[in-house]
C-alpha cells in the first residue's frame, strides 16, 4: 500500500512575519490582509489566541482586546518565494514533495519504497523535523496512507506520528479537534454551537446537509476527509536551470555592449531548453560589479516561451531602466524552464476581437520596465466607506479570460480621486440643502441644476479609537458635462469632489 507523509509548517506567513521582526516573539502577533484598523485578521500565534484574538477579527478589534497586538502584511509573492525555497529542501528526504495549492506550509511527500535508505520511518520523519526546525520554521510532520488522513494527523500532532496500518490511521482522524483544522470562523462557530467538536462528528453530519447548510468549502472538506475525493500524489517534477557566465577585461557601464553579451550568453541557453523540450519560464540576471556589490534582475514573460525576440526585447527594456553605481565586470545568466502547456484545440472557438497575448506581452514589457511593483489591480474589500472597500495589490497573474454575460443597463464608471479634493465654499449653504446652482458661480464650485441624494455614509460611532464619520453624498450635474460625485462632511465642515461619472 502506497505511503504518505504530510509535513506541516504551521501558521507559514505567520513564522515568515515574526523572522522577519524576531523583537515580536514575546508579543501577541497576527498576520493581517491590510495594515488598517479595518483589515482582517488572518493568522495569529498562541499568545494573541489566549487573549482572545482569533482570525476573522478587525485588526481595529484585535488591538481593543490587547494593545501590545502586532501585525503585518506578508504579501502572497514573499509566501510562494518561501515555498518555492523550501522544495528542494525537503526534495533530499523524499524524491516525491508536492506542495499545496491551498494552504501554503504544507507538504506531501512520497514515503514508499524508502526502506533500503531509511528502514525506520520514524527517524526518517524525524530527520524531517529537525532540518526544518533548524532552519527556525516550527512544524510536524505525519507518515499515512491516506492525502487527507496524513494532513489531519500533521495539524494535531505536536512533532511526529507514524500511522502502521490504514485503521490506525482512520482511527486517529476521527478524533483530531475541529479547532486544529482550517475551518472559516463562521462553520467553526456553527459547529461549535451544534456541540460537534472532532473530526468524527463532523463526518457522521449527511452530505448533502453540509453543502446546504456549512457552504461548498465545508462539503469539499467533508468529502475530502470521507475519501470521496481521493488523488494520488502530485508531485513537482524538478528541472535544473541552465546557466552561463562570462568575465570582462575591464568593468563595462554601457549598455548597449552590455546588452549584446547578454545575448550572446542567452542563445546558448535557449538552445539547450529547446533540446530538452522545454520553454523557458524565468530569466535571472546577476552582474557583478566593480566595487563588490552585485545586481540581481529577474524577468518572466508573458507566458513560457522560446521566443527570442520577445526575451531580448524585455531583457533591453529592464536593462535601460537599471542604474549601475559601477563598471560590470561579471555577467551570470540563469534561465529556467518548463515543460510547455500543450492544449487541444477547440472544436467551436469562439472569435474574441481582443488579443489576450498581445495584453500579456504589454503587461510583461511593463514590467521589465518599471519593475515587479509598477501593476496593481484593486481588490475588494468589506469596507464602510467608499474608499476603503477596496484596496491595490501587485497583479503577478496573466490577464484573465473575460465573462461577459448580458445586462439590461449598461453600468457607469466611477473614477475615484486618490484623494478627495476640497471645493470652494458655496456661499454658506447648509448641510443637507439640495445643490443648487447660483447666478455667478465660477467652474470651481460644485453646485449645478441637476443633482441626486443626498446619500448618507456614517460610522465610527461603533468603536473606540475610529473616527468618526459623517458624509451626505450627492450626484450633480451641470447640464451636458459630466456627472461629479460630491459629498458634504459634518465633521470637516465642507464639501469635497471624491469622483467623476462617466
Amino acid at each position: 500500500m502506497e505511503r504518505m507523509a504530510c509535513v506541516d509548517v504551521a501558521a507559514f506567513p505567520l513564522q515568515l512575519l515574526l523572522r522577519d521582526h524576531p523583537d515580536w516573539k514575546d508579543h501577541p502577533a497576527a498576520v493581517v490582509d491590510r495594515d488598517k484598523a479595518r483589515g482582517t485578521i488572518l493568522r495569529v500565534n498562541h499568545r494573541a489566541r489566549a487573549l482572545r484574538i482569533l482570525p476573522g477579527m478587525r485588526h481595529g478589534a484585535g488591538l481593543a482586546l490587547s494593545r501590545h497586538l502586532r501585525a503585518g502584511v506578508i504579501s502572497r509573492t514573499a509566501i510562494e518565494k518561501a515555498v518555492t525555497a523550501l522544495v528542494p529542501r525537503l526534495r533530499r528526504f523524499a524524491a516525491e514533495v508536492e506542495p499545496s495549492r491551498d494552504e501554503p506550509g504544507v507538504f506531501w511527500l512520497g514515503a514508499s519504497g524508502l526502506s533500503l535508505l531509511h528502514p525506520c520511518l520514524e527517524e526518517w520523519a524525524g530527520l524531517i523535523h529537525d532540518d526544518l526546525a533548524g532552519a527556525g520554521l516550527h512544524n510536524t510532520v505525519a507518515v499515512g496512507f491516506s492525502r487527507f488522513g496524513s494532513y489531519a494527523a500533521a495539524k494535531a500532532c505536536d512533532r511526529t506520528v507514524v500511522f502502521r496500518t490504514s485503521a490506525e490511521e482512520h482511527d486517529h482522524v476521527r478524533g483530531v479537534l475541529l479547532e486544529r483544522l482550517d475551518f472559516t470562523p463562521n462553520v467553526r462557530d456553527l459547529l461549535d454551537r451544534l456541540g460537534i467538536h472532532t473530526l468524527g462528528g463532523f463526518l457522521d453530519l449527511p452530505a448533502s446537509q453540509v453543502r446546504s447548510r456549512l457552504g461548498r468549502e465545508a462539503h469539499r472538506l467533508h468529502r475530502l476527509a470521507a475519501g470521496d475525493l481521493w488523488s494520488p500524489l502530485h508531485p513537482e517534477i524538478p528541472s535544473e536551470p541552465a546557466t552561463a557566465g562570462t568575465l570582462l577585461d575591464y568593468p563595462e557601464t554601457d549598455h548597449p555592449r552590455l546588452a549584446v553579451l547578454v545575448e550572446e550568453l542567452l542563445e546558448p541557453l535557449l538552445d539547450s531548453l529547446d533540446r530538452r523540450h522545454e520553454v523557458m519560464t524565468s530569466l535571472i540576471l546577476r552582474l557583478h560589479l566593480d566595487d563588490k556589490s552585485q545586481r540581481t534582475e529577474t524577468l518572466r514573460p508573458a507566458r513560457p516561451t522560446l521566443d527570442r525576440a520577445q526575451i531580448l526585447d524585455l531583457l533591453r527594456l529592464r536593462m535601460e531602466a537599471t542604474a549601475l553605481p559601477a563598471g560590470v565586470t561579471e555577467i551570470v545568466l540563469e534561465v529556467r524552464g518548463a515543460s510547455p502547456d500543450i492544449r487541444q484545440g477547440e472544436l467551436f472557438h469562439r472569435a474574441s476581437a481582443r488579443d489576450r497575448d498581445a495584453a500579456n506581452r504589454a503587461l510583461a514589457r511593463l514590467r521589465a520596465r518599471f519593475g515587479d511593483g509598477a501593476l496593481l489591480r484593486a481588490r475588494p474589500q468589506p469596507g464602510h466607506l467608499p474608499e476603503a472597500r477596496f484596496t491595490w495589490e501587485p497583479m503577478e497573474e496573466a490577464v484573465p479570460p473575460p465573462r461577459p454575460h448580458r445586462v439590461l443597463l449598461r453600468p457607469l464608471v466611477r473614477r475615484f480621486f486618490s484623494r478627495p479634493v476640497r471645493l470652494p465654499d458655496a456661499g454658506g449653504l447648509a448641510a443637507g440643502a439640495e445643490p443648487r446652482v447660483a447666478e455667478g458661480r465660477t467652474e470651481d464650485t460644485p453646485f449645478t441644476r441637476e443633482s441626486s441624494g443626498p446619500y448618507i455614509v456614517s460610522g465610527g460611532w461603533w468603536g473606540p479609537g475610529v473616527r468618526e464619520v459623517h458624509r451626505e453624498y450627492h450626484f450633480v450635474r451641470d447640464g451636458e458635462g459630466p456627472w461629479l460625485w460630491i459629498y458634504y462632511d459634518r465633521k470637516r465642515r465642507g464639501w469635497f469632489l471624491h469622483g467623476k461619472v462617466e
